[in-house]
């Protein structure tokens, strides 16, 4: 072979090998988001199911009274059942520490709270589980919190205070209603040139008691 052909062999073989690269990357990337878009549809719509379940079949919303929040305490047979909306900016030991520590995505947790042996009047425990700062520490998480394949936790709008997660609307005559909503989006850790061709997801439903 003479210098020149070597050389158009060598180019040749570089174009091709970067026409292979891309194609790899493109389709890793398209998996990626695929899988990231896959785990906010699971994760939301399996939140909404079990709070669908609970809230429907309770015998009364214990909070929030008439104002929203990111609680909700309901009792069936007197057994309570709370669900909290957790964002990484959140009261540190109001959720688990995998969902606040700095840089997380936050999550969506459960628990069945019980009143403590000092909590001998009743509106003293529920005081205490509607409180924001109450400790979840220990509670199930019922969102993905893998930073890079997990989801993270956000309002509908940027301002979580008028856009709240739960809302109860108690009219005379009718049974209570709440309305849950929140937003997913890829976690914090999923690199960026996906992260940002993926929007948030919004999930809300409107549930009333039987």
């Amino acid at each position: 072979f003479t210098l020149a052909e070597i050389l158009v062999v060598i180019a040749i073989v570089a174009i091709v090998g970067t026409i292979l690269v891309l194609i790899f990357t493109n389709t890793l990337r398209g998996s990626n988001k695929s899988q990231i878009l896959s785990a906010m549809k699971q994760n939301g719509q399996a939140v909404l199911d079990s709070m669908s379940r609970t809230i429907r079949s309770a015998d009364n919303v214990v909070c929030p009274a008439l104002e929203s929040s990111n609680t909700i305490v309901i009792v069936k047979n007197g057994t309570y059942s709370r669900y909290r909306v957790v964002l990484s900016t959140d009261i540190i030991g109001s959720a688990p520490a995998s969902c606040l520590r700095m840089g997380s995505n936050g999550c969506i947790v459960f628990d069945n709270p019980t009143p403590s042996p000092s909590e001998t009047i009743p509106q003293l425990f529920i005081n205490r589980v509607c409180n924001a700062a109450d400790s979840m520490s220990s509670a199930q998480i019922l969102t993905d919190t893998n930073l890079l394949t997990g989801v993270a936790i956000d309002c509908i709008a940027s301002d979580c205070i008028t856009n709240p997660f739960f809302t109860r609307n108690k009219s005379a005559g009718f049974k209570d209603q709440v309305t849950v909503k929140f937003n997913l989006k890829p976690g914090v850790g999923a690199p960026p040139t996906i992260a940002g061709q993926i929007d948030p997801i919004s999930f809300q439903t409107t549930i009333e008691l039987r």
